[in-house]
């Protein structure tokens, strides 16, 4: 009790003999404590919460009146003292900007990447000359080094893709192939197909038991009589039906072949639009049937290539390969594909 009521004299005696600012500024520190204080409180975790705009407030005050900052219990007069020398020395400190030029841009260096991949035949000059028309100044020599990172990433190959040498030569590119088909009875069949490479449509296809080099020669000529009138390439693999064929006859059609090399790892996808054209008749046609039969499977591939060629929309190309559906303004349809497995949808003519 004899305690407590020294105290209490001594803070009746120190508040009489104080200034007004001395007491404005106490004040002041005791609220600002406080909130710190209910600040702490509510977190879960028990950790210092003075926050910069505390510690600048506290050290401001400390500067005006050092007597009201001995009323301060939540930090020492030497943590202001120190806090003090910190702001002082960040505010007068010079930023120093980071060393060097400003560096490029991820999407500037994806335009480089892409004007490289669009046009292999460019070298750095011609590039940063390009990217000059559209406001962006790059030394030839940093776009160099953007386009050797790109390449060790594998993003830039030496000769350009192969899609895009094929996609240069699409008028005239048609692919052939064989796929293997197997009936619930052991019976092997083999498809045979010719594929558009610009349309994806599906020119030619047949069955046969005996996949051999007549068959193969025969279908080629029937194929080469209907494009009698246009420089046609046929692309095939390196299978014994294709690679023993004498083309000199079919040269003189105007029908050239192309072939696997031996070293084929280089193009491992040269006949790959045929190769997807195999797997999407199998996926989406054969594999939900029980196939007994040869005719069968004809009726079957045969209702198949129908609604490929000309309702199956082409998701690469965004359009069907040989649409035939009349487009009108009347009720949306729909058209049964292999008895209800797919649907075509499609508008009454009124």
């Amino acid at each position: 009790m004899f305690s407590y009521l020294t105290v209490l004299l001594e803070s009746i005696i120190e508040i009489i003999f104080s200034s007004r600012k001395d007491i404005i500024f106490m004040v002041m520190i005791l609220k600002k404590e406080n909130q710190i204080y209910k600040r702490q409180l509510n977190q879960k975790k028990v950790q210092s919460n003075i926050k910069k705009n505390d510690r600048l407030f506290l050290s401001l005050i400390f500067r005006l009146s050092k007597r009201a900052t001995n009323h301060l219990t939540l930090v020492k007069q030497s943590t202001l003292l120190e806090w003090q020398r910190r702001f002082i020395k960040n505010f007068w400190s010079y930023k120093h900007k980071p060393p060097g030029r400003k560096p490029v841009s991820k999407k500037i260096k994806d335009l480089i990447l892409q004007m490289k991949q669009d046009n292999p035949l460019w070298g750095c000059h011609r590039i940063s000359d390009e990217l000059k028309k559209v406001g962006i100044e790059i030394h030839p020599t940093t776009v160099n080094n953007i386009i050797q990172v790109f390449r060790k990433q594998g993003e830039i190959q030496p000769n350009g893709p192969w899609s895009k040498f094929l996609k240069s030569h699409w008028n005239s590119l048609f692919g052939m192939d064989f796929m293997v088909i197997d009936t619930i009875f052991g019976k092997r069949l083999y498809l045979f197909s010719i594929l558009e490479l610009k349309s994806r449509k599906i020119i030619r296809f047949d069955l046969t038991e005996n996949p051999c080099r007549e068959f193969v020669k025969q279908r080629v000529m029937l194929f080469s009589e209907e494009y009698q009138d246009q420089e046609i390439t046929l692309i095939y693999d390196n299978a014994a039906q294709f690679i023993s064929i004498d083309y000199s006859w079919f040269d003189s059609k105007g029908v050239n072949t192309c072939s696997y090399a031996p070293n084929c790892s280089y193009a491992p996808n040269m006949n790959a639009y045929v190769e997807r054209l195999n797997g999407s008749i199998r996926r989406e046609a054969l594999d939900h049937f029980l196939l007994f039969s040869e005719k069968q499977i004809r009726e079957i591939i045969q209702e198949y290539v129908d609604y490929y060629n000309h309702y199956r929309p082409h998701q690469e190309l965004g359009k069907i390969p040989d649409p035939q559906q009349p487009f009108g303004f009347g009720k949306v349809k729909k058209k049964p594909v292999l008895n209800g497995l797919y649907y075509s949808y499609y508008r009454s003519s009124s």
